[in-house]
Formats: C-alpha cells, structure tokens, sequence
C-alpha cells in the first residue's frame, strides 16, 4: 500500500497545478473587461436586458436587429448579479467558472459514492477511506485538467452551466433511484434539474436522455409519468415564451439553430476527444463493458448504471460537432461521465480483491496520468508556469502566436494569458465608438457597452437566420445605405453576404486596432 498511497499522493499533486492554472487563467479572464472569446458579451447583454426588464428575443429584422439565440436560465441567473455588482462581464465570468468547480465537486461526490458501494472494503478502515477520498478528489480535478474545460470554463457562456445542472440531475437520480428502496424526492429532483439544464442550452439533451432512460429502467410506471410531466411542463414554458415573445422564442432558439453541418468536421472532432481524453475514455468504456455483461448474464438491464448511460449519450452528442457554430465543448460532459465511469471501474476490480488491494489503485494512478499528460496546457512565462513550462519541456512553444501559452490540443485561440497592450488597445477601440456620432454596428458587445452606447445586432445570430431564409435584411441594408451608423467595428466579419456588401458600399476602412490577436477594422461612412 505504500506505493499506491505514494502514486496517489503524485497524481493528486499534479491534479492541483492544473487548478492551480485554471484559477490563474480565470483570474486574468475575470479582469479582462473586453469579449475574450466572440460571443461573450451578447450572453452578458442578454442578463443585462433582463435585469432592466427588457426582452431578450427580439425581431432580428428590425432595429437594433437583435435576439438571445440560448434558452433563458443562464440569463436570467446574471440577473441578480448585474443588480448587486454592477454591469460587468466579470459576473458574468465568475459565475460561470464557480459552477465549474461546482461540477468538479459534483464528480468528486459521484466517484465518493462509487467507490463506497463498489469496494466497501475501502471504507472499513482509516488508510481506506482517505484512499477512498483520495481517488475520488482525483476524479473531481481531473475534469479542470482536460484542455477544451479549461478553455471555456471561466468564460461568460452558458455551456458549462448547462453541465452543471445536467451533471446534477443526474446525481440526483441516481441517488434516488439507484437501490432497491428508492426516493421519489430525490427523483423528482433530478428530473426538475434536467429541465433546468435544457432551458439553460439545448445541448442537454445528452443528460435528458440517460437521466429518463436510466429511470425507465429502475421505474417505469413512475418514470412514464414523470416524462409526461417534464413534456407538459416544457411545452407550457415554451408556447408561454413564444407568445409573450410574439413567436421570436421559437424561431431564435430553436429555428435558427439548425446549421449547415459538415460530417467531416465531426470525424476530426472525434479523432482529437479521442486522442486527448483516450485514457478516461478507456476506464469508462471499460465500465459500460462490465456493466453489459452483468446486465446480459443477468438479463436485468438495471445492471446498467446511470453514468454509462450518460457516457454514451454524451459520446453521442459528439454527432453534432459537425454544425456550424458548434465545437468540441459539446462533449464536455461526456468527460465528466467518463471521470465518474472510470471510478466505478476501479471500484470492481477492487470489490473481492480480484486482481489484489494495490493494482486497482495503480491502474488509476496510471490512467490518470497519462490523461494529465495528454491534456498538457499552460501559460509558459511567469517565474512559477515558466519554470514548470521549462521542467516538462515546452518553454518556448505556442499554441496561439505570439501568446506564450502551450496547449496539446495544438491550435487554440482560447486559453492564454493576456498582454497589457490587449488592455490598452481595447479601451482604444471603447474611444473610437464612444466619439461616434449616433448609432456604431459592431460585432462584439462589450466595446459598445462601455462606450454606452446600446448594442446593434447579434452577427452570428443574423448569419445563420440569413443562411436559412429566415431573415429580412431590407431594413438594416437601408440604413446602412443612408449611412445612419457613426462606425463600423468588424473582427470575424460573421454578418449575411448582402450586409457586408452594403457596408462595403457604403463604408470605408480608416485603421485596424490589434487586441487578443485580432485585427478590429474600424470603418467610417463614406463622405
């Protein structure tokens, strides 16, 4: 046991210097005024509206030509925030990245409970319930280690808030349902959570889907009616926004969502989780393998549990990758259920001492550094991250020129530190926008708000309702012909062909301003 008390101690360790870069890269992000990742500042903007009681699915056709494309709880959660400290994008931030540790914590306390009913023996003595603790602290940070959580997680996007209450409904019905006895509390509780999450973003769907499957399984007289209810209950939140909403609630959330789609992108996807994530992935594949077997030598399917079913489901939602707009956080939950699989995995090599007390806990030990490793990623300059970057061999190395910042995922627009000059040249692009005279078209949120000036358009939001035919563009084209907007600020250009053209007509470029490695084009009305 001194080995693998010694092994766990190492892992641990390395486990806390990825939180450690995690809370370092959140802190910088948490101070960093601007939209870090485009996007950011329309989800803030939504809260904002909100909290001043304004609507958030507007007519995209009319001016400001402007709507929410995300269900509403992770807006309306900013709304107290912006109420008590102000309208910041630092709430925005910190509250996003505090439920990221909520779902590491969340995966600690699965992993606990894994361990507890899978190899009881652990917990008989003193050394085995700090074993116990140990692996499932480990399990727990390790999800703060895999690159793509540390990339989004303290950014103002509701994805991993949607984790979060996906992550626990499902500890919840688990807890509930998981025994012979079982509690209609703590049931009920996960299903009113998994609704959260999928009014939060409709990528939940992975979580709906294992969570109601899983209490078909265990239940199915009660899960029945449960589905009943959620579907009732959804339906009647969703006619109620659309009609308060004169029908925007529908054709922005859920119409104009449905993106052009590249099976290939999905496939490369696939091939990086795999390469990155592979050793989780293995424990946990390793787990539903145990788990099918039991359940067919059985032939009880409640053999499965509620985790394999969430790896699979989340495994799954990879599928949608392939759509514009989407990326590879969507399988972030999917690593969360393999952290918690891996963990029940071990727990039954333990249980009966099949291959003895140590190897179990050297085989996770193994997993999980290997899974460390895979994920390697850090800012490399600093006395501390540039001395760690020169001991594990990248100092020098960059994922996202110039940055100093390397990540093993290769390119990665997300997870560096920032320069002061990206501070100085953002509060130059709020000076340019706060001297134009009259309205300013720009495609990130933030510049406008701290001008004070009010924000016009949502351009990714526009671009897709174009793509699908959904979108009137006669009004905007208009004015933009009549010249109405004092600026233009362009960074990605994500706006209809036929708008750019105008502004192209109608507009002409004075200077670019560099901030977090993009080029802002400024453009002014032809005179």
């Amino acid at each position: 046991m001194p080995v693998a008390w010694a092994l766990l101690a190492a892992t641990l360790a390395v486990f806390i210097v990825y939180l450690v870069i995690y809370a370092t890269y959140a802190r910088a992000l948490i101070q960093f005024p601007f939209d870090y990742d485009q996007g950011e500042g329309f989800e803030f903007y939504d809260g904002l509206r909100l909290a001043r009681g304004q609507n958030i699915y507007l007519d995209n056709s009319v001016f400001p030509y402007y709507a929410s494309n995300y269900p509403p709880v992770y807006r309306l959660l900013l709304v107290p925030l912006i109420w008590l400290f102000g309208p910041r994008l630092a709430v925005a931030r910190a509250l996003t990245w505090g439920l990221s540790l909520g779902i590491g914590l969340l995966i600690a306390l699965a992993a606990r409970a894994a361990l507890r009913r899978g190899w009881p023996g652990l917990n008989a003595t003193r050394s085995g319930r700090l074993t116990l603790w140990a692996v499932a602290a480990i399990a727990g940070l390790s999800f703060f280690a895999a690159n793509i959580v540390y990339e989004i997680g303290p950014l103002a996007r509701a994805h991993l808030p949607m984790v979060f209450f996906g992550l626990a409904g499902i500890l919840c019905l688990e807890r509930g349902l998981a025994g012979e006895a079982w509690s209609r509390r703590w049931a009920t509780a996960g299903i009113v959570l998994l609704i959260v999450a999928g009014f939060t973003k409709l990528q939940a769907i992975d979580a709906l889907a294992a969570g109601f499957g899983f209490a078909l399984l265990r239940r199915p007289r009660w899960a029945i009616s449960a589905l009943l209810v959620a579907l009732g209950v959804t339906a009647a939140l969703t006619l109620g926004l659309n009609a308060l909403t004169g029908g925007q609630f529908w054709l922005n959330v859920v119409a104009a969502n449905v993106n052009e789609y590249d099976i290939a992108v999905t496939w490369q996807t696939y091939g990086d989780y795999l390469r990155l994530q592979g050793p989780l992935v293995v424990g946990a594949t390793a787990n539903l393998i145990v788990e099918l077997v039991e359940a067919i030598r059985h032939r009880d399917p409640r053999r499965l549990s509620i985790w394999s079913l969430f790896f699979v489901t989340g495994i799954a939602m990879g599928m949608l990758t392939g759509k514009w707009g989407a990326g590879p956080a969507y399988l972030i939950a999917s690593i969360a259920a393999a952290a918690v699989g891996t963990v029940r995995f071990i727990a039954w090599l333990g249980r009966g001492a099949r291959i003895g007390t140590v190897a179990p806990l050297l085989l996770f030990c193994a997993l999980l550094l290997a899974q460390g490793w895979q994920n390697l990623h850090l800012p490399t300059s600093g006395r501390l991250l540039g001395t760690l970057a020169r001991l594990v061999g990248v100092e020098g190395r960059s994922s996202y020129p110039p940055f100093p910042y390397y990540d093993s995922a290769g390119y990665t627009q997300l997870g560096h530190l920032l320069d002061p000059a990206d501070v100085a040249n953002g509060w130059a692009l709020v000076d340019a926008i706060r001297a134009a005279e009259g309205p300013v078209w720009s495609e990130e949120a933030m510049l406008t708000l701290l001008a004070g000036k009010d924000v016009v358009t949502n351009p990714t939001q526009l671009y897709n309702l174009s793509k699908a035919g959904m979108l009137d563009t006669r009004d905007m084209i208009a004015r933009i012909q009549r010249r109405e907007f004092g600026l233009v600020v362009f960074r990605a250009q994500f706006y209809p062909d036929d708008v750019k053209v105008a502004i192209g007509q109608n507009y002409r470029w004075v200077r670019s301003i560099k901030m977090n490695g993009f080029d802002y084009w400024l453009l002014e009305p032809n005179r």
